[in-house]
């Protein structure tokens, strides 16, 4: 399991989704480590981290993170999870709520339903094809059509780059992982402070799934972003995060 550790203070625990890795974190972090301890992972098979040759499910990157936790002796984190990695904040907090100080959730889910057991299905067809179909079938899911034009340059740079070190296999079962999920019927025993960040037009995890998590939890508060779809860190969208961040942790 590849990891940094930045600062000092309060930890931060990030992570990130389906086919990044810590880097995606980098503007917060450079933002929050004079304050906090920020403690960014790669999860199984991304960026740096080995797959190996386990079945994987949502529990197993929680194990991976107390592993990781228990290494620096760290014992209780305020949780950042992206989509996947929101999915794995959230297993984690129902799984060790005595070792979680907060929660923030940006473009996650609770449970599967209907609608995300198609969209993972479209993404396990489209990685099967090779990274570089599934970019392409991502890219205007995850980012408004505005985002896409003005940044046609680094996307496409984006996309050669990452295609030479995508772990196909471990995007699939972190996929696949996300199938079998379902913390739904648990949401009411969080008790942490939760901030839940969507974005309006999410053709991924829904808005109306993310209002719905915001409703069972009952120390939770929604922010919604307009003009953005899945990925929230965007424009002027950082620094507007930073900021939402340093005053929900300051409380």
């Amino acid at each position: 399991m590849n990891y940094k550790v930045e600062g000092k203070g309060e930890p931060l625990l990030f992570i990130h989704g389906l086919s990044d890795n810590l880097l995606y974190w980098e503007f917060l972090a450079n933002n929050l480590k004079n304050d906090y301890q920020v403690i960014r992972v790669d999860l199984r098979g991304h960026g740096e981290s080995e797959l190996g040759n386990d079945e994987i499910t949502i529990d197993s990157y929680v194990d991976d993170l107390i592993n990781i936790l228990n290494k620096l002796n760290v014992e209780k984190v305020n949780l950042i999870g992206f989509s996947l990695g929101g999915v794995i904040a959230l297993d984690f907090t129902v799984k060790y709520p005595e070792k979680v100080y907060s929660l923030v959730l940006m473009s996650s889910f609770a449970k599967i339903d209907g609608y995300l057991t198609q969209t993972f299905n479209q993404f396990k067809s489209t990685l099967n094809k090779g990274f570089k179909d599934f970019y392409d079938f991502m890219l205007p899911k995850v980012l408004c059509p505005n985002v896409i034009e003005d940044n046609k340059e680094e996307l496409e740079l984006l996309r050669e780059i990452s295609s030479q070190n995508a772990n196909v296999d471990a995007f699939i079962k972190a996929v696949d992982a996300c199938l079998m999920f379902d913390v739904g019927d648990k949401l009411s025993q969080i008790t942490v402070p939760t901030l839940i960040l969507a974005g309006k037009y999410d053709e991924i995890t829904l808005l109306s799934v993310q209002k719905s998590m915001h409703e069972n939890i009952n120390d939770s508060k929604l922010i919604v972003f307009d003009n953005t779809k899945h990925n929230l860190l965007v424009g002027k969208n950082n620094a507007e995060i930073l900021n939402i961040l340093k005053n929900f942790y300051k409380k």
